[in-house]
């Protein structure tokens, strides 16, 4: 499967704290669900074990909005969550 980033989204992955490889991995995986102006979300935890802002966690959630474009996909932005 094709997945491109978006300026946008690929200038957000290190102040967010996650990484293409993680994004692309999130879209590969089956949970999907629908977003607000046509767009399809994506969401996958990875295992984290770090500090991030100066606080451990454990995991990260990264969820990914994308369109379909060309027979793939382009990611527009990307939020992470940590817990």
């Amino acid at each position: 499967m094709k997945v491109r980033l978006h300026s946008h989204a690929r200038d957000r992955l290190q102040e967010r704290g996650t990484t293409e490889e993680e994004v692309i991995a999130t879209i590969e995986r089956v949970e999907r669900f629908a977003a607000k102006l046509g767009r399809t979300g994506f969401r996958c935890n990875f295992s984290f074990d770090g500090e991030w802002n100066s606080r451990r966690y454990s995991a990260k959630q990264v969820e990914a909005y994308a369109v379909e474009e060309d027979g793939g996909w382009l990611v527009i932005t990307v939020i992470v969550r940590y817990f």
